[in-house]
């Protein structure tokens, strides 16, 4: 009877296992017609996927001698990545169309990295502008494997950004889109006013 038992549930897992190696992953992440019209600060990440980092950063600063500054540090650590997936992003219609500061992260797959840092003074001080240095856009993704592969691996990559998304806007608009897997992309923008404001 036992005999019986095993034989059959190894017949009926055998399909299943057979689907679920034969399936792509998808990871799709989708902006439609958000942040219309949009005043002042609007910050927003998505992730579809697994193990993404995203971050926002403002820093603002007025005043005698006044310093803004941000440090952003992602650290991520991908063993064997499986690249066989299906990964697509896209911002659609009219989003993000108003006026002031909009940072955008969207990211789609595995392991994914992005920043948006801003960083405004205004002071009475003579000091001279701030030069960036690599520490600020520190970004580590170790990947434990070459991450070309030699045979094409199945799945499909997608970016789309409708022509409509952000038209209009005025003011500081930061986007970062990926679809796959380790990718790492970071906007930075730094303005610093003598005289304050």
């Amino acid at each position: 009877m036992r005999t019986t038992i095993v034989f059959c549930a190894g017949v009926l897992l055998l399909p299943l296992l057979a689907h679920a190696a034969s399936q792509t992953e998808q990871d799709n992440a989708m902006i439609d017609g958000t942040g219309r019209a949009y005043v002042g600060n609007v910050s927003v990440n998505q992730a579809a996927g697994n193990q993404q980092q995203q971050s926002n950063a403002r820093a603002l600063a007025n005043g005698t001698n006044s310093h803004a500054s941000t440090y952003q540090n992602q650290q991520l650590r991908l063993i064997n990545p499986d690249a066989s997936l299906d990964a697509s992003t896209s911002i659609k219609g009219n989003s993000f169309q108003g006026s002031g500061v909009v940072g955008v992260n969207q990211g789609a797959g595995l392991g994914n990295q992005q920043i948006n840092a801003l960083r405004i003074s205004a002071s009475n001080s003579t000091s001279h502008p701030e030069s960036l240095d690599d520490s600020t856009l520190a970004q580590n993704v170790a990947v434990t494997r070459n991450s070309g592969s030699p045979v094409a691996m199945p799945g499909q990559r997608i970016v789309n950004t409708d022509d409509q998304a952000f038209a209009g806007s005025v003011g500081v608009v930061q986007v970062n889109q990926s679809a796959g897997v380790g990718n790492q992309s970071y906007n930075n923008l730094s303005i610093r006013v003598a005289g304050g404001l």
